[in-house]
């Protein structure tokens, strides 16, 4: 062969192998318009996992299960919803507000959960405890915004304004609560709620519950008694109420109806209902049916009339107005604000990790964060107060069978007819059936009692913080008991990881040294 032509052949076979291998290279690597459609597909993946982990129904709602779960949801839904309406017009009495408050706040709370919870099973609403620190939170605001202008007024006048600035200062409040929530959520700061024992959370919502209890009984009696504030509340209030017995400033037919209210709903709570849930195991709304057969008997007696019993007046239908929260009040609540924030996540978490190891799922602690401040937050654009997860309510919630959030849809359902359709039928109810059933729901709290000796047994630290908190709670005031309980807690925790620090940590320490030291010595002798 010409040495020139094997040359040439060469030269171009080398030529193909190289245009070749550069068309792999850039095959490989992609044109400009194809990186850039990867980018972007990755972005977009990236946007659409963290928008569905922020608003979890995205990802649940479309694998919905019609037939496992849908007849399950609608019982609890309608079960809880039973009990949604009269604890909302109860509470409302706690936080300082109108009656229909509480049933927005019952309507509003749980549906926006529904789009960001994790829980299935944990129920948003009023809840005694959180109320109670509102309406706190409430009087001291009320009154000092009122201070220097009560003289412009009349009495009633001065009671109707205080009810409607009364929802300036709780709207600011939720709002306050739900951005510090999240706050803490975009921090990480889900670790802090670990500081709060078991033992603080149940002695301080056990205080709690004696300043309810307190709060309850001026409307039993039918009394007309100052209202309190500051350190020693409880002392004065009961100092209060025991003059009031002994003066005879009460209303002996409130008194009659509260007693016999009071005996009967708790008979049926507590003797008659184990028997009935061996029949239909399903939660009967005994709460419902008492102010319901309290109504008519106040219609057909006139109890407001003829015995000076005092309802609970107009209940304005339709559903509530969107209302922007008074950011002006921030600066006042910022305090009472931040620690309604941790109840509210203490308490909504611990329900909501029990129900989640009970039926074998997980929650996202810090999803909650962000869950419960974005009910707070957005709750606070609309005529309500801050929410919290109802211990009892979530456990009715629960053994209703409920499969998912979905259920809020029923609830929510019902309590829309109220406010539609029934609001204006129970406008002759007594305040005082509304204080029985708060007082007969406090059972379950003051039961706690009864834990005491055997956690002194087991623990006598966990006993004693337990009992530090209950009484700073009940003496103090229900925010300063849980910062004194925190406070102690947290000491102890300090003290143990001292005290139980790793034994001989010097002679450890010391090993390691002379390990380090050996393992440098061989590397160098095997450097070559």
């Amino acid at each position: 062969m010409n040495p020139n032509l094997h040359h040439v052949a060469t030269t171009s076979t080398m030529g193909e192998s190289a245009a070749s291998k550069m068309t792999e290279g850039s095959s490989l690597m992609g044109s400009p318009d194809r990186v850039k459609g990867s980018r972007l597909r990755r972005c977009w993946k990236s946007t659409t996992a963290t928008v569905y982990s922020f608003v979890p129904i995205l990802d649940w709602l479309p694998s919905y299960s019609i037939r496992d779960n849908l007849a399950a949801d609608i019982v609890g839904g309608f079960t809880v919803g039973s009990m949604h309406v009269p604890q909302g017009i109860a509470y409302a009495s706690l936080a300082g507000v109108r009656p229909v408050i509480g049933l927005y706040t019952s309507l509003l709370a749980p549906f926006i959960y529904m789009f960001f919870g994790t829980s299935r099973h944990i129920s948003l609403g009023v809840f005694a405890v959180v109320s109670l620190m509102c309406g706190a939170c409430n009087v001291r605001v009320t009154d000092e915004y009122f201070a220097s202008r009560a003289s412009n007024y009349t009495e009633e006048e001065l009671g109707e304004a205080k009810l409607d600035y009364a929802l300036h200062v709780l709207s600011g409040l939720g709002f306050t609560a739900g951005l510090i929530q999240i706050a803490m959520g975009l921090l990480r700061l889900d670790f802090l709620v670990s500081f709060l024992s078991d033992q603080v959370v149940t002695g301080f919502m056990v205080g709690a519950a004696f300043h309810v209890f307190v709060a309850q009984l001026d409307k039993i009696l039918g009394a007309s008694l100052p209202r309190r504030g500051g350190i020693g509340k409880f002392y004065m209030s009961l100092t209060d109420v025991i003059r009031a017995m002994l003066t005879m400033k009460i209303n002996p037919y409130t008194t009659s109806l509260s007693i016999v209210a009071i005996m009967i709903l708790f008979t049926l709570k507590t003797f008659v209902d184990p028997f009935v849930q061996r029949v239909m195991p399903l939660p009967v709304p005994y709460d419902l049916m008492l102010l319901l057969v309290g109504t008519v008997l106040s219609t057909v007696f006139d109890f407001h009339g003829v015995f000076g019993m005092k309802v609970i007046g107009t209940i304005p239908t339709g559903l509530p107005s969107f209302t922007p929260p008074d950011l002006s009040v921030v600066p006042h609540v910022v305090g009472d604000a931040a620690q309604i924030a941790i109840v509210i996540l203490v308490v909504s978490i611990s329900m909501g990790k029990l129900c989640a190891k009970k039926h074998k799922y997980e929650i996202n602690v810090r999803q909650e964060f962000y869950a419960l401040g974005m009910v707070e937050v957005l709750g606070s654009f609309f005529p309500t107060w801050p929410s919290s997860t109802a211990l009892a309510r979530t456990l009715v919630y629960e053994g209703a069978g409920t499969k998912t959030q979905f259920a809020t849809v029923f609830s929510s359902s019902m309590l829309v007819a109220v406010l539609i359709f029934v609001g204006p039928l129970l406008e002759l109810l007594p305040v005082c059936l509304l204080s029985c059933v708060i007082v007969v729901a406090l059972k379950g709290m003051f039961m706690k009692l009864a834990c005491i000796p055997t956690l002194w047994r087991v623990s006598k630290i966990d006993a004693v913080i337990f009992v530090l908190t209950l009484f700073a709670t009940i003496s103090l005031n229900p925010i300063e008991g849980l910062a004194c309980g925190a406070a102690v807690s947290i000491v102890h925790v300090l003290l143990a990881s001292k005290r139980y620090a790793a034994p001989n940590t010097n002679q450890i320490e010391a090993i390691e040294r002379r390990s380090r030291s050996f393992v440098k010595k061989k590397k160098t002798r095997d450097l070559p």
